[in-house]
């Protein structure tokens, strides 16, 4: 049968196994575990030997890894390769609460913060103003190439310097192909609306 409560709501048969929270937060902290759960969600399935194979950490820490990611329930074992496990990846979202604010991690920003060593603005956004200003601003950034809001306004709602910003995006529309592979274009003061205020519920009920 399928139920809803005031904490879980499922359609399934059965709730799932989660027991490894403190991994969904590891995830956001370590971009080695990060990057190890993306190489799996974009393979479909991986086994322990392919991954040591393309990961630069040691062999160890690539199956403790895997314990935890399964231990988590981000990761499950589907079949086995001539003794070697298969792994495929599972989809999720995580929603979190904290006064009146309300942030929802998914693969796709897991899949960002994976490569924050290689991308100096994404590792300082996160590192100095924490994930709700990240995803926020990442949000924004696929807002910005479809021509919703200027590198300006993404300063303003995210209090980042416009320089933050413009690094940012630069780096976002990098890893998420956005655009037409040439830089983000600046916008002048005189192309800042005033009356930004709104901006961001207007943005929010789209």
């Amino acid at each position: 049968m399928s139920y809803d409560t005031e904490h879980v709501r499922n359609a399934g048969d059965t709730p799932g196994m989660i027991t490894g929270i403190p991994t969904f937060a590891e995830l956001l902290e370590n971009p080695s575990l990060a990057s190890l759960y993306t190489s799996i969600r974009h393979s479909a399935t991986a086994t322990g030997p392919e991954l040591v194979g393309s990961t630069t950490v040691s062999k160890k820490t690539v199956y403790d890894y895997l314990h935890k990611l399964e231990q988590a329930g981000l990761i499950s074992k589907v079949d086995d390769d001539g003794g070697a496990a298969v792994y495929t990846a599972e989809e999720f979202k995580l929603t979190l609460t904290v006064r009146e604010t309300e942030v929802t991690i998914t693969p796709e920003l897991i899949e960002v913060i994976a490569q924050k060593s290689e991308y100096p603005a994404i590792e300082r956004v996160l590192d100095d103003y924490g994930i709700v200003t990240f995803a926020l601003a990442y949000d924004l950034v696929k807002a910005h190439s479809k021509g919703d809001v200027t590198i300006r306004q993404i300063a303003s709602l995210t209090d980042l310097s416009p320089g933050t910003a413009y690094d940012l995006v630069e780096e976002l529309y990098s890893i998420l192909d956005l655009g037409d592979g040439s830089t983000p274009t600046t916008y002048t003061p005189s192309d800042f609306d005033e009356d930004e205020g709104d901006l961001l519920g207007e943005f929010a009920d789209k």
